[in-house]
């Protein structure tokens, strides 16, 4: 069997590491060793079913966003009834 070894460091300043490290001291080096490695396969998991989840919500919003029938809006006409015209004539005597 091939066996591979790594080293593990917690920073017991760090609060989830302190959390991590009094975990794994409660349990036995056979089930420390487990712990470790059933995280690690359940967050690479988690990471592949989000993967999955944001590709299908992606590919409906696309989907749902082509159906959508997008009418121009007309802006309504303006009524100039010459009021702009009178304010700057106004504004022009003091100049």
């Amino acid at each position: 069997m091939d066996r591979k070894k790594m080293t593990l460091r917690f920073d017991l300043d760090r609060p989830e590491d302190r959390q991590a490290w009094e975990y794994l001291q409660r349990l036995n080096p056979a089930s420390m060793n487990k712990a470790v490695l059933t995280t690690i396969r359940q967050a690479e998991r988690a990471n592949r079913v989000r993967s999955m989840l944001r590709s299908i919500i992606q590919e409906e919003l696309t989907a749902a966003l082509k159906q959508l029938l997008v009418q121009p809006v007309q802006p309504e006409p303006v009524d100039n009834d010459g009021m702009d015209d009178t304010i700057m004539d106004f504004l022009d005597n003091f100049m």
